[in-house]
């Protein structure tokens, strides 16, 4: 839902928001993270293809590897304006500038306590430096996009004549940073909206999570007038981080009805391959792109959200690239145990699903939480050979080698044994080729559409969840599978996939 004509009669809304991302920059100074040039590429592509405006690259005169990473984003002819960092040094610029940026972000600190312990110079020199540098950032060619460093703890009438003094020295947008995430959303709103009356220039807002109010003082940034603002992918950054990107783009869209440029469903892609390079993982509670944002337990919401998911889903997972994950446990009923077994590939009576439903609660009151994959074991072992599909894996064997990954694995196909090898330059996609080669005189036309990897640090024995859709001649199936290894978990999922085609053919024959 949009609150859009509420919120109109009250707020001076942008009919579209830019996004600048420093995932690149403020991301990467994460306790821990140092991205290699390669990585820093493989996700200024992805943010390009994600729909962000502006990409802040790096800080370009820090060492010479983080230059070639800017200067490299700079020559990929990507779609986003790429940015550079900048103190108010001509270095800085420099460096920005000898990169290729088309933005250079300039900065100083306006606060009292930045200006006398880290700068030691006083506010008239800070003037005159910060006048200097974006003329001189003008002179060079570039957009200037200024920021005054600890924007929320600086005095409001010293930081707008700031903003007057760097609008009429040819800035052309200026930033409010929350720089220790002080900031209230009511504060930052009169901030932007003071902001935008003393400069008539394009305002962003930059907010750390110190406080948890990150997103909540963007939001109110906009609400404000702001028209820019800064984002980082899973909201990695210093410290408790930084504005997360999916959380704002979310809510602009749906809670708002603002415009931007971002393609919401490779929003989950895109947070996946930032967690990888990074090896910052995404909690399972957090908004949008945790795992749990779209899962569910309970009987009564599994209920509502098969017979209508908005019941429980304020937006559809597919919308921002997520699924739909029904979670089994002592609040589970008849319909949880139902849909999670079919996506495994196993349709029950209402009987045996009840049996298995009163061994799960049965187990979740000890305190225990199951796991997909046990879950599966509870169900051969009340049903056994009931529960077995028209295909199995019975075996499998990797083998990784400088070159490449073999799987060779070994099926039973309607009561025939059937041996696979695939080859790939990974577990996953030589698992997949085993996969497609052993299936290929039952299946048409079949092609991997997507494969999503989960490892559970909470699970010994099967530690992996695969999840891999496929497209087939007459539609697309969604196959779930558990193991000790990622080849072992996609090979299930394989399974998985090919016997609810095979039993969904089946029962249209019949």
């Amino acid at each position: 839902m949009s609150w859009k004509s509420l919120l109109e009669g009250v707020y001076s809304l942008p009919s579209r928001v830019y996004f600048f991302d420093t995932t690149l920059r403020d991301g990467e100074q994460t306790p821990g993270v140092a991205l290699r040039v390669e990585e820093k590429m493989l996700i200024a592509e992805a943010l390009a293809d994600l729909g962000i405006d502006v990409i802040e690259a790096g800080f370009a005169v820090v060492s010479r590897g983080e230059f070639e990473a800017v200067k490299k984003i700079s020559g990929m002819g990507l779609s986003s304006q790429i940015c550079s960092l900048s103190r108010c040094d001509r270095r800085d610029i420099d460096a920005a500038v000898d990169a290729g940026c088309d933005w250079v972000h300039v900065f100083i600190a306006t606060s009292d306590i930045h200006m006398k312990y880290k700068l030691s110079l006083t506010r008239e020199q800070v003037v005159e430096r910060a006048v200097e540098m974006v003329e001189y950032a003008k002179s060079r060619g570039v957009v200037v996009h200024f920021s005054a460093e600890d924007a929320t703890r600086s005095d409001q009438d010293f930081l707008m004549s700031v903003f007057r003094s760097v609008k009429e020295a040819g800035a052309d947008s200026i930033d409010i940073p929350d720089t220790v995430g002080v900031a209230l959303p009511h504060v930052m709103r009169l901030l932007a909206e003071k902001s935008r009356r003393v400069t008539g220039l394009p305002v962003a807002v930059h907010c750390h999570d110190d406080m948890g109010l990150a997103t909540a003082n963007t939001l109110a940034g906009v609400e404000g007038g702001a028209e820019i603002v800064h984002v980082t992918v899973n909201g990695i950054g210093e410290r408790a981080g930084n504005t997360s990107l999916e959380e704002v783009a979310v809510a602009l869209k749906f809670l708002y009805g603002i415009e931007s440029n971002i393609n919401f469903e490779k929003i989950a892609r895109v947070s996946k391959l930032v967690a990888r390079l990074t090896g910052i993982p995404v909690p399972k509670n957090k908004a949008v792109v945790g795992e749990n944002a779209f899962s569910h337990e309970s009987g009564i919401h599994v209920h509502g959200v098969i017979k209508n998911p908005a019941t429980y889903e304020p937006i559809m997972p597919e919308q921002v690239g997520m699924r739909r994950r029904i979670v089994v446990g002592k609040h589970s009923g008849i319909h949880s145990i139902n849909t999670v077994l079919r996506q495994y590939g196993y349709f029950l009576n209402s009987d045996e699903v009840k049996m298995v439903l009163d061994r799960v609660k049965e187990i979740g009151d000890t305190g225990h939480k199951l796991s997909d994959h046990e879950l599966l074991e509870i169900v051969k072992e009340l049903l056994g050979a009931k529960a077995a599909g028209p295909v199995a894996l019975k075996g499998f064997q990797q083998i990784t080698t400088q070159s490449e990954d073999r799987c060779i694995a070994e099926f039973e196909v309607q009561g025939e044994i059937m041996h696979s090898e695939g080859i790939g330059k990974t577990p996953s996609l030589s698992a997949i080729d085993a996969s497609l080669k052993a299936f290929k005189n039952i299946l048409e036309n079949v092609e991997v559409k997507d494969l999503s990897l989960f490892a559970s640090p909470y699970e010994d024995r099967h530690p992996y969840e695969a999840e891999v859709t496929l497209a087939l001649s007459d539609g697309v199936i969604i196959g779930k599978g558990t193991g000790k290894t990622s080849s072992h978990a996609i090979l299930n999922a394989m399974v998985s996939a090919v016997n609810q085609h095979l039993l969904a053919v089946s029962r249209r024959v019949v």
